[in-house]
């Protein structure tokens, strides 16, 4: 229920931005993930981070001088070091950006994501992956020039990616993303 209610609102809103948008803008990102699955039933062994890539298309659609709503659909690798507990996610974050100067920003908003690969054989760890999930997302962003930018981002899963029919294991991700981008 919570997921559809969601999906419902960012449909809503994303609708409305579209409809009113004025000099909206797209773009291109790409960068790295520092990726890692947050649990207590994760053996210690496995705990390792993963370094990732994150790629993906943008648009802005300003609402006034210093507030936008940011779209955007990626490609984002996450999980552990360890290939049995990979995984990787077509996401669509959506974010409301402060521009604090024509230079800096800060971004926040939810990202939903739809699990398209992961580790097949797990040798004996039960990590099945939820199909979907859901994360908060908040960053800050430079515009290096008028095109190019980069910024630095930290998402925080609020779902629980593990599917628990299986087992009583549960995690969430975590991972800090370093991008850099260009404003076509």
């Amino acid at each position: 229920m919570k997921r559809k209610v969601l999906c419902i609102a960012i449909l809503l809103i994303l609708g409305t931005v579209v409809s009113s948008a004025q000099e909206a803008s797209y773009g291109v990102r790409i960068g790295a993930n520092f990726s890692s699955i947050s649990s207590d039933d994760i053996p210690e062994d496995l705990e390792d981070s993963r370094l990732g890539i994150v790629v993906g298309f943008l648009a802005e659609y300003p609402i006034n001088e210093k507030f936008s709503i940011q779209p955007e659909f990626q490609f984002s690798s996450l999980g552990n070091d360890d290939e049995t507990l990979r995984v990787d996610y077509l996401q669509l974050p959506i974010f409301l950006k402060y521009n604090l100067s024509e230079m800096f920003n800060i971004h926040v908003g939810p990202q939903a994501g739809l699990k398209i690969w992961e580790w097949e054989d797990n040798q004996g760890l039960e990590a099945n992956f939820e199909t979907f999930n859901f994360a908060a997302v908040a960053g800050i962003g430079v515009n290096i020039t008028e095109n190019f930018f980069a910024d630095l981002r930290y998402g925080f899963g609020i779902s629980n990616i593990i599917d628990d029919e299986l087992t009583d294991v549960e995690g969430n991700t975590r991972n800090i993303q370093l991008s850099v981008g260009y404003k076509l």
